[in-house]
């Protein structure tokens, strides 16, 4: 494809695949453009609303047709495994959104089909797109702190965001589902082998309301190397807390010096009595961060940060062999295993030895 047009199918026409199917409208390189989702009304009125060459329910049929050449799955959490191994097996190169699945089975089904049909599969961890991650991980591979030798990560989102979150998916716990994000990123940056993980959890907030999830997790995560990284990650950031996404810290330890990036969003305030609308959340807040979704903003019919640069990489990478650096299934797949492993340190209070 690389060289040329391609014909792109967005399968899910929830918020993230509306995102991604306005900025695929909008690339010069895409020549036909294909809505899906099990939702016959969802997938109408988003393909209206971009003017989709196609629309339908059924998505096996769209990512078969001849005019798609690359897929991309917006679908909730635990509804990955089917359209991607639909788009691979149709010989597919397929963008899916993070987690890659909620279960190794079904990540290793879907690898072992891409390996078969020889198609890409990536994932969508788009924090590797977002300034701040990117700039300090190319410090990282230059050497500028030296060798890692561990550091923080953590992440906290609002009790508002969690329960969208846990009602669409009941298991995306805040490890699986936003602490993830960062285990990629040390992932990205220390492509070392994760070997052990210990944690522990606590709450009482989101159980409260009828969710099986524990408010906060703690783990200790090491590599082959000795490196140690604790991470953190909760879903109760109370109501009313002005943030419209997740509010992080990312610290890396090295031998010549040392990486500190706050993510907390209060460099942009906005006081307002009319409100500003969360747009993942049916919530309107007085007192705001902009800027602090973590998928981006629209602004004057462009969309920036981190989901459309990547979605924008991905279709650049499909038509003109632009440089990529989205996450790759395998890659991905690594993250679930860390991820599961925390949940069940935290559930059991063992120590997890991670199998490779």
């Amino acid at each position: 494809m690389a060289g040329g047009g391609v014909g792109v199918a967005v399968v899910g026409a929830g918020k993230i695949g509306r995102h991604r199917a306005r900025l695929a409208a909008r690339h010069a390189g895409v020549e036909f453009l294909a809505i899906a989702d099990v939702d016959r009304d969802a997938a109408e009125r988003l393909a209206a609303e971009v003017g989709a060459d196609l629309w339908s329910d059924e998505v096996s049929e769209v990512v078969k047709r001849p005019e798609v050449g690359a897929v991309i799955v917006s679908t909730p959490e635990r509804s990955h495994a089917e359209p991607v191994l639909a788009a691979v097996r149709a010989g597919k190169r397929t963008l899916v959104e993070k987690p890659v699945a909620l279960h190794l089975d079904d990540a290793d089904a879907m690898i072992e089909a891409a390996g078969a049909a020889d198609v890409e599969l990536r994932v969508g961890y788009s924090m590797r797109y977002a300034q701040r991650y990117a700039v300090a991980r190319e410090q990282v591979v230059g050497k500028q702190i030296g060798n890692v030798i561990g550091g923080l990560a953590r992440c906290y989102d609002t009790l508002a965001v969690g329960e969208a979150i846990l009602q669409r998916s009941p298991t995306a716990t805040p490890t699986m589902d936003i602490l993830t994000y960062l285990v990629d990123m040390i992932g990205w940056c220390h492509p070392m082998r994760p070997v052990e993980v210990v944690a522990r959890s606590h709450g009482s907030i989101l159980r409260s309301r009828g969710h099986d999830v524990d408010d906060l997790a703690v783990a200790l995560l090491t590599y082959e190397d000795g490196a140690v990284f604790e991470l953190a990650t909760s879903y109760s950031l109370p109501a009313g807390f002005p943030i419209n996404g997740m509010a992080v810290r990312f610290e890396l330890l090295g031998t010549d010096g040392v990486l500190l990036v706050s993510e907390e969003h209060s460099d942009q305030i906005m006081y307002s009595a009319a409100g500003h609308a969360n747009e993942y959340v049916d919530q309107n807040l007085n007192l705001t961060f902009l800027g602090s979704r973590t998928s981006g903003e629209w602004a004057a019919g462009t969309m920036f940060g981190r989901v459309a640069d990547e979605t924008r990489a991905w279709l650049d990478y499909l038509t003109s062999g632009g440089p990529c650096h989205i996450t790759t299934a395998e890659e991905a797949r690594t993250t679930l295993q860390i991820t599961l492993a925390i949940d069940e340190a935290a559930r059991t209070g063992r120590t997890i030895e991670l199998d490779h």
